[in-house]
Formats: C-alpha cells, sequence, structure tokens
C-alpha cells in the first residue's frame, strides 16, 4: 500500500522564471490544456485551466505525461477529459452528462455555478518544491498530496478491513506516514472509480490553493487515457468585499451608492416622508452572483427596536413595503410613526447633498469604507436564526479549514443558521437566499438581506451586540 506524500509548493515567478527542473514545476493558469475544438468552453467559462501538474510528481512511469486540474461548475462532482497527444485535454462531460446533450438552459446553469470560481482569476506563475515544512506556507501556496487519496468527505468511503488496518499500523510504526483515519478507506468498487472498460482507475494526487476553492483529485486510466477530476467544496462559504469611496462613479456593475435621493427606492414614498425607513445603499445584484445581474438590492435603515422589515422588488428594482415586524402598512398610527422617527431622525439629517459610489476592493483604504459579507450564510449578531452544529457539520468545517488552507471562518462557530426556522421561508414556505450582510460602516449594528427569487420577497434583518 502506498503511503501518501504531502508536499508544498512555493510561487516561483512568472513562467519560464525557475526552470532547472521543469519535471518538477508546477505552473497557474496554464493557457493550453484543451485541445482546439473545445477552447469554446473556455470561452463560455464553463472550464478554467488552474494548474498543470506533472505526472512524475505521482509516479516516476508518466513522466511523459501532463496533468491539468480544471475549474468547472461548484455543482457537479467531476468532470471527465481525454488526454490525448500533446498533453491537453478534451473535454468529454460533467457527472457522466456527455457533452453532446449540454442544452443553452444547461451551459446557463453552469456559467452561474461557475461564479467563485470566475473571482478567483488571478496571474499565470509557476510553482517549484519546497524543502520546508509543509506547514510554512504562505497565502500564494499550494499543497500536492500523492501517494494514498484522503477524501475530505465520505461520499466515496467504505469501511476499512481488519487487513487494512494491520497494514495502516505499521506503516504508522515504521514512521513512513501517520493516516488520521483507520477506519474508512477509498471505496474502489464505486462504478464512479471505473473508465469506459471497467478497469480502475488511478488516483494521481490531490491538490489545494487558497485561490482554487476546494479539493480537487485526478484519478487516471492507463487503458483509456481518461482523466477524472472530482472537487470538493466545503459546506459552507463565506467572503468578505470591502467598498472604498470613490470620487466618481464608473460603472453601474461594479459599484455601491449611497443615496442622495432615497426616496426614489420606495414605490411609496410614505415611509421616507414619515421617517419610518432610510434606504441608505443600493448595490447591483451582479456582486453576489451573476444570476442577479438585472436586480438591485437596497440596505435599508430601521430603527434599533426593529427585527426585519419585508419589501417586494418590483420589476424596476424598487421596494414595495409588506410590513414592518408583525405590523401591515395599514397599521402604523401616529403613536408608531413618532417613535420611528425618534429613533432615527439623525440618520435622515445626514443624507448626502450628492450621491456617493464605493467599488469592491480587497482591503479596507480609509475609515468610511464599507464591509459586505456574502456566501451560504451570514455571521449572525446574535442566535435567534442559529443552531448548534451537528457532528457532521463539525467534521465538515474541519475539512474546510484543511481544504481552504488552514483559513475557515467558521472551524471555531458553535452555531450555525437554522433554515428551518419560519423567518427564513417566503410566503410559499419556499427556503430564502441569503444574499449580503453588511456590518461595518456608519451605520449602527448590523444588517442581512435575504431573498425569495420565485416571489421577488426581500427580508432585511436588523441585529446588533
Amino acid at each position: 500500500m502506498k503511503q501518501r506524500l504531502i508536499t508544498n509548493y512555493k510561487k516561483s515567478g512568472s513562467p519560464g522564471a525557475s526552470q532547472n527542473f521543469p519535471d518538477k514545476i508546477v505552473t497557474s493558469y496554464p493557457t493550453e490544456t484543451l485541445v482546439e475544438k473545445d477552447k469554446k468552453y473556455t470561452e463560455q467559462k464553463i472550464l478554467i485551466p488552474e494548474f498543470s501538474v506533472p505526472g512524475v510528481l505521482a509516479e516516476p512511469e508518466l513522466e511523459a505525461l501532463t496533468f491539468h486540474f480544471m475549474a468547472f461548475p461548484t455543482i457537479f462532482e467531476y468532470a471527465d477529459f481525454r488526454l490525448i497527444d500533446g498533453n491537453k485535454y478534451e473535454f468529454l462531460g460533467l457527472n457522466g452528462k456527455p457533452v453532446s446533450e449540454f442544452t443553452p438552459e444547461f451551459i446557463t446553469e453552469c456559467v452561474e455555478a461557475m461564479q467563485e470560481h470566475l473571482e478567483q482569476i488571478g496571474e499565470s506563475s509557476t510553482y517549484s518544491e519546497d524543502d520546508g515544512s509543509v506547514f510554512g506556507y504562505e497565502k500564494e501556496d499550494i499543497r500536492l498530496v500523492t501517494g494514498k487519496v484522503k477524501w475530505h468527505f465520505d461520499t466515496y468511503l467504505r469501511p476499512t478491513t481488519e487487513e487494512e488496518k494491520e497494514v495502516f499500523n505499521e506503516l504508522e510504526e515504521a514512521g513512513e506516514f501517520g493516516y488520521e483515519d483507520f477506519y474508512y478507506t477509498t471505496d474502489y468498487d464505486l462504478p464512479v472509480f471505473k473508465d469506459e472498460n471497467g478497469n480502475t482507475l488511478e488516483f494521481i494526487c490531490r491538490l489545494h490553493a487558497s485561490h482554487f476553492p476546494g479539493s480537487h483529485y485526478i484519478f487516471y486510466s492507463r487503458e483509456t487515457k481518461l482523466v477524472r477530476q472530482f472537487s470538493q467544496f466545503p459546506k459552507r462559504r463565506s467572503r468578505e468585499i470591502y467598498f472604498n469611496k470613490i470620487e466618481n462613479q464608473k460603472s453601474e456593475t461594479e459599484v455601491l451608492e449611497e443615496m442622495s435621493d432615497p426616496a426614489k427606492v420606495f414605490t411609496d414614498p410614505f415611509y421616507f416622508d414619515k421617517k419610518i425607513l432610510l434606504p441608505k445603499y443600493s448595490f447591483p445584484g451582479s456582486i453576489v452572483n451573476k444570476k442577479y445581474a438585472d436586480l438591485v438590492f437596497h440596505f435599508v435603515i430601521v430603527p434599533v427596536f426593529n427585527t426585519w422589515v419585508d419589501f417586494r422588488l418590483t420589476d424596476d428594482n424598487k421596494y414595495e413595503v409588506l410590513c414592518f415586524d408583525d405590523k401591515l402598512p395599514g397599521d402604523f398610527t401616529p403613536d408608531f410613526i413618532n417613535m420611528c422617527e425618534d429613533h432615527i431622525d439623525t440618520y435622515f439629517g445626514e443624507i448626502p447633498e450628492k450621491s456617493y459610489y464605493f467599488t469592491a476592493s480587497d482591503s479596507k483604504k480609509g475609515y468610511d469604507s464599507l464591509l459586505i459579507s456574502i456566501g451560504t450564510e451570514p455571521f449572525w449578531d446574535q442566535t435567534d436564526y442559529m443552531r448548534e452544529k451537528t457532528e457532521e457539520e463539525v467534521q465538515a468545517d474541519d475539512d474546510a479549514y484543511d481544504m481552504m488552507m488552514y483559513e475557515d471562518p467558521f472551524l471555531e462557530r458553535d452555531y450555525v443558521t437554522d433554515y428551518n426556522v419560519q423567518e427564513l421561508k417566503d410566503e410559499n414556505g419556499d427556503t430564502m437566499e441569503f444574499i449580503a450582510e453588511l456590518y461595518e460602516g456608519v451605520l449602527f449594528g448590523s444588517y442581512y438581506l435575504y431573498f425569495s427569487p420565485k416571489t421577488r420577497l426581500v427580508r432585511q434583518f436588523f441585529q446588533c451586540t
């Protein structure tokens, strides 16, 4: 049984900068990995070449081959390729669905699911083997695993036999390798590990890179030249985006606006005129996901006693007010209106004379920077809509920590969003999608947006610590 080797690779610079041992060099963003007839899939952004890895790093007998890690839509578990002349890839399909069956609708679904990968594209570089500790990495480093595959999730595992456990123990006692789990191993009897002729695929390597989300595995058939790449992703993901003020608006699709005319957001200006609610920031939905490219969302300042507000997003991206906590618009009494104004009137005095614009950045630039979080769920200030993690979720977040090169904001948290609560359902009982959280800037507290694509319900939550 092969031991598993973990190798850290340091960034060497641009391609060609370190070519003393070209058979040991890993290349990011290789430009030529697909045959010409498949170029349309890279142009459609269904596939992005991420890394090229010399086969010799896995086995000396594979020294003539080069394997390529491809970014493909995150909704699929694996992608199939044929390794052909010149070590290029012919794209065969996704999750067993051949490219001949790809419809325009399927292509659109794929492009939407590629959003996370498209946001991570960087410059082409080379990486050379690092002689130091595998834990002494920097953010741009990558990690390569060869030998025995170690999965992050149990999808492809089976319990180990007593004989296999003995082998694992012998390897560990010999100091060759410390196995994290003696009790499960890859189930090579599964059809997904067979090529077209029923031959068992061979594990080549697994790759981690901070700018290549997830954990990626390559398997290969020497008989048919089939390459099957598996990709596993963290169950929960979070991305923080800083928005820094700019002098002039450059692009409507790239900026967040602090509005000088906030009343324009409401279908009925009553809520603005009476100082009940104050639209503050508007941002294009494309910041969150390309499928929201035609939508504009708004963060609305509320009195501190408010828990949530429901809006209907109209076809022209305005907000129709539906309810304020449990109050319908017809229930807004004069006393209630006065109470709202008492808590929010200061903000009305700070409406800018002209709109200000903010553009996305990797870091905070000034005291007036805004921080927006997107991903699978927010980090709530209070536990109203949260529950304790299950044992499986604890393990999944631990795996994500390893998967993301030891960066995972959910790892140290004991609670996660409880999507079974009624407050996160729309009128039809369907779970709403998390859009964004605004939790830094000139505003008190945190604001959370959820959205129902079917009913166009926008639910904004407000919390503070």
